[in-house]
């Protein structure tokens, strides 16, 4: 739910109805060019109309903590309608659903033997539930039971001082591998995990773990793939985000996450500027949102800031000539 809620808080941003631009065209005192019944739609639905495609869409995709974060929303933007409270607890319902099936397999394929197919089980498990406790105690016991037949056999292998010091040299490298575990459970729970738990998790370690450079480029590496991933599907904002994460994580930025950073920000800054510019005819309050968020993309848009000026002066005026 506090996922739900922190959405909601931008979403309801630019939800206000600030009273209708007057018809230039009609003279002094004529009633707005738009009646309501004519109006746009609100951004409140906007927003929830917004909220229902991207409810559905990760749905569609089996991401249901994604589902049951846009469903909270919808909830809270249209309490009255039952139908979003429904399906946030389907959307619930799934997640345990799902967890439940993965749990399962897991346990399964341990018995088996197939300790690939229980790892990936339940790192399937931690994506739709990164607080999961079973799977992550799973996962752990996993990989402490691999390491330990690793080094089994290779003691069983000891029969000479060679040997021996060789042994020694392994029983090193795995505790060097245990104690990199952490590193590479995260790195995976990035790729095939909730973004924002991973991302979550990926700064945790780096502020555990700040002077690894090794291990901070690895993790960055990881967020950059998905920031390539979520531009190649269109989601300007995400990758943005992901490509400045990636370099916040690595420490000393790369020339080419900042550079495609700085193409999105104009990118998304060219399109609140267009989204102002249709506004403005309108409804000002709204095109002055998108001016500002043009603003805060790409603070060198000049347009936007010579268009924020005048929609401000415009709204100051219809202020002041509205009745009081």
């Amino acid at each position: 739910m506090r996922a739900g809620i922190a959405v909601l808080c931008a979403v309801l941003c630019g939800c206000a109805q600030p009273p209708l631009a007057p018809n230039a065209d009609a003279g002094p005192g004529a009633g707005p060019a738009v009646s309501r019944a004519e109006h746009p739609p609100s951004a409140r639905a906007a927003a929830s109309a917004r909220q229902a495609e991207l409810a559905k869409a990760a749905s569609e995709a089996g991401d249901h903590a994604h589902a049951l974060a846009h469903h909270e929303v919808l909830a809270l933007l249209d309490p009255a309608n039952p139908s979003h409270r429904q399906a946030a607890e389907a959307s619930r319902l799934a997640i345990e659903r799902a967890v439940r099936e993965h749990l399962a397999a897991g346990a399964a394929a341990r018995r088996a033997g197939d300790a690939s197919r229980a790892r990936d089980a339940y790192l399937r498990v931690l994506a739709q539930n990164p607080r999961n406790a079973e799977a992550a105690a799973a996962l752990r016991e996993i990989e402490q039971q691999q390491m330990a037949r690793t080094q089994a056999d290779r003691a069983a292998r000891a029969r000479s001082m060679e040997t021996l010091v060789t042994g020694a040299k392994s029983r090193a490298q795995a505790q060097t591998q245990a104690e990199s575990y952490d590193l590479e459970q995260r790195i995976e729970l990035v790729r095939a995990g909730d973004v924002t738990a991973g991302l979550r998790e990926a700064r945790a370690w780096v502020e555990a773990n700040s002077g690894d450079r090794e291990g901070r480029g690895r993790l960055a590496a990881a967020v950059a793939e998905r920031a390539r991933d979520a531009e190649r599907k269109g989601q300007r904002e995400s990758a943005l985000s992901l490509y400045e994460a990636a370099n916040a994580l690595r420490g000393e930025p790369l020339p080419e996450w900042t550079g495609k950073a700085r193409e999105l920000r104009r990118a998304l800054g060219e399109a609140q500027y267009a989204d102002g510019v249709r506004a403005m005819r309108t409804d000002l309050s709204v095109a002055i949102s998108h001016f500002e968020s043009s603003l805060r993309f790409d603070p060198e848009h000049a347009r936007a800031r010579e268009r924020l000026r005048e929609a401000r002066a415009a709204q100051e005026k219809l202020r002041k000539l509205a009745p009081r």
